[in-house]
């Protein structure tokens, strides 16, 4: 789920603002909210507040709560292939 304080809905929906650390900054977030059509998205934002990835539109909320389970425990050992090569 993701963490943090309600911010203002913006035009897709529910989002979460990302949780301000103490200095001023903000963690790394994952924002849930509803995008025009009743779809679950998800947004992942860097401490500066951008955005950094968007993910597909879920049907359902748990799916798309199940991909940042995901993204969460298999991230860390992702390798990056340059499609460039």
């Amino acid at each position: 789920m993701p963490s943090g304080t309600a911010g203002a809905a913006g035009a897709a929906g529910n989002s979460v603002a990302p949780a301000p650390l103490m200095d001023g900054g903000y963690m790394y977030s994952f924002e849930l909210f509803k995008d025009k059509t009743g779809g679950f998205r998800f947004r992942f934002r860097a401490s500066n507040g951008e955005v950094m990835f968007s993910s597909e539109s879920y049907k359902a909320k748990a799916s798309a709560v199940n991909a940042i389970e995901s993204i969460k425990k298999n991230a860390p050992g992702a390798t990056v292939k340059d499609g460039n090569d």
